[in-house]
């Protein structure tokens, strides 16, 4: 049974991993970079700080050089010319985040070391729905069916244990898996599709995640359940030489267990993600009704490839099929690595990834621990149970 603590562990592995590899290109670990990336990152606001230097020191100069000065005009011109250089200093844009959308905050410094190699950034959630008149799930039979949502954030975004939770407004991806579990090898692949985009929270909870009951003809009233989160996470989608990669981390639950295992998650993970055109049909077991209303200038993008590399912009629309193959458990596999040419300054992708798991870890044990989840969805946790880790919870 895989921990919280076994996910730090991982991390620590993850962060060996990622710096043996970053020693080739002069970089470092995890802890390091994060030194080192205040040491570089800020070097243009040193030099906006010795460009203001001098404008600091001629409002001292002046006052003193005017005060000495007998005639009335020196003294008052001067004055008035450097007030605004005085104010100066204190117009330079602080340091301190700036809070955007989803009440999430957005650091300059940090956005500039993400790795361009990151293509969407966010939080991530796991569902299943159990089968019709079913509330109480005892094994994977008992599901019918299973999904994750998306909620990206800025490249930017930073929060930490003072965040609270989530915006349930910000608008989120749900995503339809039909085989349910997760592939866990390269030689498992599945399609999924875009159920919904554009959407808040609330607004998926009250069209689809909320159950509902109803009357059929032969059976009487049956009752859908409503779909539970089993885990929440951080989530990267980054881009190597030839392939897109999903990439996760869990952080609720605080212990995994035999229902996320099932689901074919581990505290880390990731998938090579592809985008199929609407271009070609798709196998029939995949096919959907309709296809996604992709703009011309996203349909250009798949030229006459059947599959291409994923991006983000594919997923924002209703009916977009995908494939997830498995590539890498309890590990971030290669899309912790920047590939291809990277600025110095830029850290890997698995360091962004680590990085915003830690900041969400401390924002969860600020608040309520797993039930967090609930209220990151705008949920009421005391009408649900807890996150399950086992199925007879």
């Amino acid at each position: 049974m895989a921990t919280r603590t076994s996910s730090r562990h991982a991390a620590q592995k993850a962060k060996q991993a990622i710096s043996t590899s970053a020693e080739s290109t002069g970089k470092t670990t995890k802890g390091t970079k994060r030194k080192g990336s205040t040491e570089e990152a800020p070097q243009p606001k040193k030099e906006k700080t010795k460009d203001i230097k001098p404008d600091e020191e001629k409002a001292e100069q002046v006052p003193s050089t005017s005060a000495d000065s007998p005639v009335p005009k020196t003294e008052e011109a001067p004055v008035k010319a450097e007030e605004p250089s005085k104010e100066q200093p204190v117009e330079i844009p602080p340091e301190k985040p700036q809070e955007i959308e989803g009440g999430l905050h957005k650091s300059e410094e940090r956005e500039n070391v993400v790795s361009s190699n990151i293509l969407e950034k966010g939080f991530i959630y796991f569902f299943f729905r159990p089968r019709v008149n079913i509330e109480d799930p005892q094994s994977m039979g008992d599901v019918a069916r299973s999904f994750f949502v998306l909620r990206p954030t800025v490249l930017g975004a930073t929060f930490d244990e003072g965040q609270g939770p989530v915006d349930k407004d910000a608008s989120c991806r749900l995503m339809m898996l039909p085989k349910k579990k997760f592939p866990t090898s390269p030689k498992e692949r599945d399609m999924g599709f875009v159920e919904k985009a554009g959407q808040s929270m609330q607004s998926l909870h009250e069209s689809f995640i909320a159950g509902k009951t109803y009357q059929t003809s032969t059976r009487g009233e049956r009752h859908t359940e409503k779909a539970r989160p089993y885990a929440e996470g951080v989530y990267a989608i980054t881009s190597t030489q030839r392939a897109s990669h999903l990439a996760y981390i869990l952080t609720i639950p605080a212990e995994l267990g035999d229902v996320q295992e099932d689901f074919g998650l581990q505290p880390r993970g990731s998938w090579i993600v592809q985008s199929k055109s609407p271009k070609f049909a798709g196998p029939p077991v995949g096919q959907l009704p309709k296809d996604p209303e992709f703009p011309q200038s996203v349909l250009d993008k798949f030229k006459d490839l059947r599959w291409v590399p994923l991006q983000p912009e594919f997923l924002d629309y209703p009916n977009a099929q995908f494939l997830m193959i498995g590539e890498a458990q309890n590990d971030l596999g290669k899309a912790a690595f920047a590939m291809g040419e990277k600025q110095p300054y830029e850290e890997d992708p698995g360091q962004e990834l680590e990085k915003l798991s830690d900041e969400n870890e401390h924002r969860v044990d600020a608040l309520r621990g797993d039930e967090t989840v609930y209220e990151d969805l705008g949920y009421h946790a005391k009408n649900y149970p807890k996150v399950p880790t086992t199925w007879n919870s």
